[in-house]
């Protein structure tokens, strides 16, 4: 935390300075935030980083709104677009960084539609406290959240049973921060308003890299979910081909998926068919696809086993987590998107964690092996565009903050199918403060674009565009968000908006 200290001038006048935090200085002393709720700065194996203090820009991008337990991202069906996204746009509100790890979305169960859904869906309270351990490591969350009264809407965390030791929440009031079987996050409050959630964390460091425990299948099949019976005969005969069985012990069989999996390649020739227990037999014998496609038939397999395991995601990237009896290990499988591009570019340390204790196929890496620094690959932003054509509707809404930069599509985008975006609002008036929302869908020569960001904003009586906020779409290429307009703004006529970089197989919208 900074300090005044006094300082004299040689006319005996007293003038006083400003010292800059030292994260360093404040470990030793265990100094605190001015409120006294969480330290003032942890140490990290990244270093020593501070407390988040105030933030004066506005909030680019809020977690919550229309993400729910029961909105449409609650389920997850896996789609066939094989193919290698060339950039990803991703916010990473975590220090130490913990790009592209981000848990915001975790599923492990399979259902009869052959959807990825949570198995145990009943809520409960995160309890906020305590101190790290020597096993842990520490990190800082600095978040902003449309809140909706009585409504649990979805935040992100860090890593899978990560503990709160403190909370501030501005402007203050009252919330409550709980989970579901599959260790999601929900924030719920009382009352309708964005707020700014910081929180200190610690997670064991064993979830980031460390051995599977040598276990026997006994341990851990009632911890598996059962699969669907088309899913479980496909995952048969995967596992038959793997050489694998129920009766090899699950450390063994684990190794040998995570080589398995990892050694799979982005393809543009899509699977021929979309039934989902055949889709991922498709998937799983052919060694096609992208991390999403990855983590999906992994999962089907593990379970299959008997093995508990969980699909997980955010809007960039997706990858595995694996259950030893003790701790869920986070498992990077690979096949992550060319690029990435920070939201809010930041300068803070990406998080140094343990090494991997998976060996990596020749030819093949980890998605952490180009992030040496947020100011390198993993980071620095580069042109993502939102093309020049719109979808429109016209709700007559609040304007919001401006944000005109209209950066041209990738040249890699362009020779892709162009992307037609559908977009309908919930009104034709609204007030500041007000949450609008936004349906839609996102196509491309018939086809559905899953996974593609949309960029949504207003545009003036002048032409001018300023930017309401990023959706993304899901698995069939529909969004559905709800949006807030800021309560600083002046009252006019607006069109709303909707454009996408494209994703996949999808080019820019026009």
């Amino acid at each position: 935390m900074g300090v005044v200290a006094p300082r004299s001038l040689a006319d005996g006048t007293v003038l006083h300075e400003f010292i800059p935090n030292d994260p360093a200085e404040d470990l030793t002393l265990r100094a605190t935030t001015p409120d006294g709720r969480m330290a003032a700065a942890v140490n990290t194996p990244s270093g020593a980083v501070p407390a988040p203090g105030e933030r004066n820009e506005r909030a680019e991008v809020a977690y919550g709104g229309s993400s729910t337990p029961d909105s449409v991202d609650a389920s997850y069906r896996i789609d066939p677009d094989t193919s290698r996204p060339d950039v990803v746009s991703y916010d990473d509100p975590f220090v130490p960084a913990v790009t592209p790890f981000k848990r915001l979305y975790a599923y492990d169960s399979v259902d009869e539609r052959g959807e990825l859904v949570v198995a145990d869906r009943r809520l409960r309270r995160l309890d906020v406290g305590g101190t790290a351990l020597s096993s842990e490591d520490q990190f800082y969350g600095d978040l902003f959240v449309d809140v909706v009264p009585g409504v649990p809407v979805r935040i992100p965390s860090v890593a899978p049973q990560a503990r709160i030791l403190a909370v501030r929440v501005e402007p203050q009031a009252p919330v409550e921060i709980v989970h579901d079987g599959a260790d999601n996050w929900f924030l719920m409050g009382s009352s309708r308003q964005r707020l700014r959630l910081v929180v200190q964390l610690a997670a064991a460091r064993a979830v980031f890299g460390s051995p599977f425990a040598d276990v026997s299948p006994a341990v851990l099949s009632p911890h598996a979910p059962t699969l669907p019976p088309d899913m479980r005969r496909a995952a048969a005969e995967v596992i038959r081909r793997l050489g694998l069985s129920e009766n090899v012990r699950p450390r063994d069989a684990l190794n040998t998926l995570v080589e398995y999996y990892r050694a799979f390649e982005p393809s543009d020739e899509r699977p021929k068919t979309r039934v989902p227990a055949d889709l991922y037999k498709e998937l799983a014998l052919s060694k096609k696809g992208v991390c999403r496609h990855r983590a999906f038939a992994f999962v089907v397999t593990a379970l299959g086993l008997g093995l508990p395991a969980r699909l997980v995601r955010n809007e960039a990237h997706a990858w595995v987590e694996a259950f030893d009896g003790s701790i869920w290990h986070r498992i990077d499988l690979g096949g992550a998107a060319g690029r990435f591009e920070l939201d809010a570019p930041r300068d803070v340390p990406l998080y140094g964690g343990p090494e991997d204790p998976f060996s990596w196929p020749a030819g093949t890496q980890s998605t952490q092996s180009g992030f040496h620094g947020l100011g390198s690959t993993g980071g620095q932003p580069s042109p993502l565009g939102s093309g020049s054509g719109t979808a429109e509707q016209s709700p007559g809404a609040a304007p919001v903050p401006a944000n005109t930069g209209e950066p041209a599509a990738p040249a890699s985008t362009r020779d892709r199918p162009e992307a037609l975006v559908e977009l309908t609002t919930s009104t034709g008036e609204t007030r500041r403060g007000a949450v609008v929302r936004v349906r839609g869908a996102v196509s491309a020569d018939g086809d559905d674009c899953p996974f593609a960001r949309v960029d949504i904003a207003l545009r003036g009586a002048d032409g001018r565009r300023v930017t309401l906020g990023a959706v993304p779409t899901d698995a069939r290429g529909r969004f559905d968000a709800e949006l807030t307009i800021p309560l600083q703004v002046e009252v006019g006529d607006y069109r709303v908006i909707a454009t996408t970089p494209g994703a996949g197989a999808c080019g820019s919208s026009r």
